[in-house]
C-alpha cells in the first residue's frame, strides 16, 4: 500500500474596505490577546535616506508519522531529510518541508497544474515533496523560477509536475512519470538535483553557484492558498441560485477603531507597498514566505555589506574578483527574495543606498507577514465575529482608547505633533484620531527589566513606519534587526530609532503609498543616563554604547527642542517622563559643535526599554 497523503486548503477572507472619514468616539476598547511569538525587528531612521532605514482549512490532515532523524524515504529510494536542530526561535533551513505530527498544513498544488484531483505527496516521515527554486543572474539577464512537485491521486497514481519560466510569467510545464511512485520519485529527485546542484536530502545546504536556489515555503494553515480566487468584495458574486448569503455580524468596536483596522489591514495598500519595494508577491505570497527565507535574505545582504567594507574578501571568501563576487551575492539575494523586474536586467547591489532599500524590504516583509496571518480566517470565524473585530482581537492589545478631541490629553499631544515639524520637512498634518494604547505584556516586561525603577532619562518620543507595517508592530512590538542583518544598514547600529521631532519620524510613513494616510507612534523610552553621544554616523554605536555600560545612543542634530517638561500633564501614568515644552519655546538651533545630523536621533538597543503609549492616525 502506498503511504498516505494529506492536504488542507485555506479559506481567504474578504478584503477590508478603504478607510472612511474619521468618526470621533471616546470609549476605550480592549480585547484579549492572541498567543504571540517572542522575538521581535524595528523601523529605523536617518535623515538622508528616510525610506531606507526606519522603519484553514476545509479538510484537516491526519497526523503525520514522527520524522526520523536519519532517513526520510518512502519505500523505493533512500532519501534523508535535513538535520533538524532542537527547537529554537529560528528554524533550520528545510524544516518547514517536514510535516510535524498533528500539524495542520496548507500545501497547495501549483496553481497552473493541469492534473486534476491530485495532491502534494507527503511520505511516511513527513517529508513534503514540494520544491520552489529561483535563479537570478544579472549578467545573463536571468530571473527564473522552477517548480517541481510530486503529486498523487486517490487511485494511487503518482506524477511529477514541473513548471518553469521567467519570474512574473506563467512559463512552461510538464507532467513526468508512468504513474508509479518509484518513477515519480526518480523524476523529482533528478529535476531537483539538475536545477539546484544539490540532492533533495541536502536542500538545506548553501546554494551552488550558477544554480537555482531552494526557497523554503511556509505551510501554516493561515497562509493563502494558491488555488484561491482573488478576494471578492461582494458575496453576491459567488451566490448560486437558492443560496442564502449570511450577513456578517455587526462590529462591536468603536467606529474610530473600525476605521483604524480598515487602514492597517487594507489589502490595496499591501499590494501598493510590495510594488513600491519591487517584491514579487505572485511568486512568493506573504503567507507562503517563511521566517527562514527572510533571515537568509538578511544574511545575503550582510555578506554584501562585509564585501563593501573589505573588498579583499572577494578573493579570500568567494574565490573571485570583487565585481564578480558582488554580482554573485546579489544574485543569491534576488534568488531568495523574488523581485518583479519584468524583462529588465536584474540589478547588482553595489552601493549602500541599494543595500538599505533591500533591508527596508525585508523589515517590511516581516511586519506584513504578521499582519497577513491576522487577516486570514476560516468561514466559521467570519460568521461568528465581524472581520474587523477579529483583526483587532488578533493584535492582542491590552488597551486602545480613542481620545476626546476636547480633552487636555488630546490637546497636549496634538500640540507636540504640530509644534515639532522640522522646517526642512514641510510636513502638513490633519489629525484624524489619537489613541491611548497599551500592548499586552509590555508594561510587565518593562517593570521586570533592568530599566524599571526611578526614571534616569525617560522621554516620550516619535516612531513612524508604513501603515502596512502596523499589524506586525502592534501585535509583536517594535523590533530590532536580527543578527543576520548587516550592521551597515543602520546609521547608529541595530536598534529602535526614535525622534523628538514628529516630522522626522513622519518621513518614514511613506504616506503616498497609503493614499495620504499615516500612522505615528509616541513611545515611552528609558534612554539611561548618560547616553552614548555622537554627532555623526557610527555603525558600531550599539556595541560601543554597551561597552561603556550605556543602553542608548543620542545622535545629536542641529535642530531640536529648546526645553523639556514632565509628561504627567498628558496623563498621570507618564509622570517622570519628559516631553518637549513647545509652549515655553519652539524647537530651534541646538548649537551642538560639528553636528552632522539635521535633527536628533535616539536609538535604544533593548526592546524592554520601550513602551508604546499613543498611536496617531493622520492625513499628510
Amino acid at each position: 500500500m502506498p503511504p498516505k497523503k494529506r492536504k488542507a486548503a485555506a479559506v481567504q477572507p474578504s478584503s477590508p474596505a478603504p478607510p472612511s472619514p474619521p468618526a470621533p468616539a471616546p470609549a476605550p476598547v480592549s480585547a484579549p490577546a492572541n498567543v504571540r511569538r517572542g522575538r521581535s525587528a524595528a523601523g529605523k531612521s536617518v535623515d538622508a535616506q528616510p525610506q531606507q532605514q526606519q522603519q484553514q482549512q476545509q479538510q484537516q490532515p491526519p497526523p503525520a508519522k514522527k520524522a526520523k532523524k536519519a532517513k526520510a524515504e518512502p519505500k523505493p529510494k533512500a532519501e534523508s531529510k535535513p538535520k533538524v536542530e532542537p527547537k529554537d526561535e529560528t528554524p533550520a533551513i528545510g524544516e518547514a518541508q517536514i510535516a510535524k505530527p498533528e500539524a495542520k498544513l496548507n500545501i497547495p498544488v501549483d496553481e497552473m497544474c493541469t492534473l486534476h484531483n491530485y495532491e502534494v505527496y507527503i511520505d511516511d516521515d513527513g517529508i513534503i515533496y514540494d520544491a520552489s527554486l529561483n535563479q537570478t543572474n544579472a549578467s545573463s539577464n536571468n530571473n527564473k523560477f522552477y517548480r517541481v512537485q510530486l503529486l498523487r491521486n486517490a487511485a494511487g497514481s503518482f506524477k511529477t509536475w514541473t513548471r518553469w519560466g521567467r519570474v512574473g510569467e506563467g512559463g512552461q510545464s510538464a507532467e513526468l512519470g508512468d504513474g508509479s511512485l518509484n518513477d515519480a520519485l526518480s523524476h523529482f529527485n533528478k529535476k531537483f538535483k539538475d536545477k539546484s546542484g544539490l540532492s533533495w536530502s541536502d536542500r538545506g545546504e548553501k546554494p551552488k553557484p550558477k544554480k537555482y536556489t531552494f526557497i523554503e515555503r511556509s505551510y501554516a494553515p493561515d497562509s493563502e492558498s494558491e488555488e484561491d480566487d482573488p478576494v471578492k468584495e461582494d458575496p453576491e458574486l459567488d451566490k448560486a441560485p437558492g443560496d442564502v448569503i449570511k450577513q456578517a455580524p455587526v462590529s462591536k468596536l468603536d467606529p474610530a477603531i473600525q476605521e483604524l483596522m480598515e487602514l492597517i489591514f487594507n489589502q490595496q495598500y499591501f499590494a501598493a507597498t510590495m510594488n513600491d519595494l519591487n517584491y514579487d508577491v505572485n511568486k512568493l505570497p506573504l503567507g507562503k514566505l517563511s521566517k527562514t527565507t527572510i533571515l537568509r535574505g538578511f544574511q545575503a545582504l550582510k555578506d554584501l555589506s562585509e564585501l563593501f567594507d573589505n573588498p579583499a574578501l572577494a578573493q579570500a571568501n568567494h574565490g573571485m574578483a570583487y565585481p564578480e563576487a558582488t554580482e554573485a551575492l546579489s544574485n543569491t539575494f534576488f534568488s531568495l527574495i523574488p523581485h518583479a523586474f519584468g524583462r529588465q536586467r536584474p540589478p547588482v547591489i553595489s552601493s549602500n543606498d541599494r543595500l538599505k532599500k533591500e533591508i527596508e524590504l525585508l523589515e517590511s516583509l516581516s511586519d506584513m507577514k504578521d499582519a497577513s496571518g491576522i487577516m486570514k480566517a476560516d468561514g466559521k470565524d467570519t460568521e461568528k465575529m465581524n472581520l474587523l473585530d477579529r483583526q483587532f482581537q488578533g493584535l492582542g492589545m491590552e488597551e486602545m482608547s480613542p481620545l476626546k478631541r476636547d480633552s487636555a490629553e488630546f490637546q497636549e499631544l496634538a500640540t507636540y505633533l504640530m509644534a515639532t515639524r522640522g522646517h526642512t520637512h514641510k510636513a502638513d498634518y490633519q489629525i484624524a484620531e489619537i489613541f491611548r494604547i497599551e500592548r499586552q505584556g509590555e508594561k510587565d516586561r518593562f517593570e521586570q527589566s533592568e530599566f524599571a525603577g526611578p526614571a534616569k532619562d525617560r522621554r516620550l518620543l516619535w516612531h513612524g513606519s508604513r501603515c502596512t507595517n502596523f499589524g506586525g508592530i502592534l501585535s509583536q512590538g517594535l523590533r530590532i534587526a536580527p543578527p543576520e542583518a548587516p550592521v551597515s544598514g543602520y546609521m547608529f547600529g541595530k536598534g529602535v530609532y526614535l525622534a523628538d521631532m514628529s516630522s522626522k519620524s513622519a518621513n518614514y510613513c511613506c504616506a503616498g503609498i497609503s493614499n495620504g494616510h499615516a500612522l505615528l507612534l509616541l513611545c515611552e523610552a528609558e534612554l539611561g543616563d548618560p547616553m552614548h553621544v555622537l554627532t555623526d554616523a557610527s555603525y558600531s554605536a550599539g556595541e560601543d554604547a554597551k561597552a561603556k555600560g550605556m543602553s542608548s545612543t543620542w545622535g545629536q542634530g542641529m535642530t531640536g527642542p529648546s526645553q523639556w517638561k514632565d509628561a504627567g500633564c498628558v496623563h498621570p501614568s507618564l509622570e517622570g517622563v519628559k516631553m518637549p515644552d513647545t509652549s515655553a519655546a519652539a524647537p530651534g538651533p541646538t548649537n551642538v559643535p560639528n553636528a552632522y545630523l539635521m535633527y536628533n536621533e535616539y536609538i535604544t538597543y533593548n526592546i524592554a526599554q520601550i513602551r508604546l503609549r499613543y498611536l496617531f492616525r493622520v492625513r499628510m
